[in-house]
C-alpha cells in the first residue's frame, strides 16, 4: 500500500473514531479525483460533513490526528479540509458556511495558538462554491452517504463567480505565483466559454488547444512545472506574464 492509500485509510478510520454517529461522510475533491494528483506537488483536498457543530474538544482531536498521524503521510502541499454541516448543503446558498477549516497555509498559525485557532476558525469561504462543484462533478466518497444525497447542485453562475474571484488579482499574483495563476486563468476561461469544469492540468491542456499559439510556450511552461514539480519563477518573463494576465482577464470579464 503506497503512502496515499495509507493516508486515506487512516483518515477514514481516525475521523470516524472521533466523530462517531455525528459523521455524515468524508468526500474527496481536488486534483486527487480529477486525474492530476502528484504527491510531489499536490495537496489532498477533502470535505467532512457532520450532522451538528463540533465541540472544541472534537476539533482538537481532529487536529491532533491530522498533524500527528496524517501529516507524515501527506503529499508535498499537505492536507486541506473543511468541516461542513449537512443542513447547510441540502440547498445551495452563498456564502457557504463552514464549522472548521485547516490547510498547510494555517500550519504555523495553529502551532502558535492552537486553542485560539480552534475557537476562531469558522465562518464562510468563497472557495467552497468551487469545491462543492468539484465534489458534485468528480467527488469520491471515502466513507458515508452518497454525494447526491448530501450535496445540492451548484448553479453555473455561482461557480463562475467563485473561480473569477480566485483570479481577480491575477495581474499581480501572476508575477510571484505564475504557474498557479496561469492555470487558474485557463480553467476559468474554459468554464466561461464552454462550461467545462476542469482541473488546473486539464484547464491548461484546453487552453493549449484553444488559445492563440503565441501563448503556448507560457502555458506549456506552467503545465510542465505543475505536472513535474520542477520549475522556478525566474524561468518566466514578467512582461509576458503581465500580458497574458491582461489578455485573460479581459476575456473573462467581457
Amino acid at each position: 500500500m503506497d503512502k496515499t492509500n495509507q493516508l486515506l485509510a487512516l483518515l477514514k478510520t481516525s475521523y470516524t473514531s472521533i466523530l462517531t454517529t455525528n459523521l455524515v461522510g468524508i468526500y474527496l475533491h481536488g486534483s486527487y479525483v480529477m486525474g492530476c494528483f502528484n504527491p510531489a506537488v499536490s495537496d489532498l483536498d477533502y470535505l467532512v460533513v457532520v450532522n451538528s457543530p463540533l465541540s472544541n474538544k472534537a476539533k482538537a482531536s481532529i487536529m491532533h490526528v491530522t498533524l500527528e498521524k496524517l501529516w507524515p503521510l501527506s503529499p508535498a502541499k499537505g492536507l486541506e479540509f473543511h468541516i461542513l454541516l449537512k443542513q447547510d448543503l441540502s440547498t445551495f446558498s452563498e456564502p457557504v458556511p463552514f464549522d472548521f477549516h485547516f490547510s498547510k497555509m494555517h500550519y504555523q498559525e495553529y502551532l502558535r495558538e492552537p486553542a485560539k485557532y480552534i475557537n476562531q476558525m469558522h465562518g464562510t469561504d468563497p472557495d467552497l462554491t468551487a469545491h462543492l462543484m468539484i465534489v458534485n462533478q468528480y467527488g469520491q466518497v471515502l466513507t458515508g452517504e452518497p454525494i447526491a444525497e448530501v450535496f445540492a447542485p451548484v448553479p453555473a453562475q455561482a461557480y463562475l463567480k467563485s473561480i473569477l474571484y480566485d483570479v481577480g488579482n491575477a495581474d499581480t499574483t501572476i508575477i510571484n505565483q505564475p504557474m498557479y495563476t496561469i492555470l487558474n486563468l485557463c480553467r476559468a476561461l474554459a468554464f466561461k466559454n464552454e462550461h467545462l469544469v476542469t482541473s488546473k492540468s486539464s484547464g491548461g491542456e484546453w487552453a493549449l488547444a484553444t488559445l492563440s499559439p503565441k501563448w503556448r510556450p507560457l502555458i506549456k511552461l506552467a503545465l510542465n512545472e505543475y505536472q513535474s514539480g520542477n520549475g522556478r519563477v525566474s524561468e518566466y518573463q514578467a512582461v509576458e506574464l503581465k500580458a497574458f494576465a491582461g489578455y485573460m482577464l479581459k476575456r473573462l470579464v467581457n
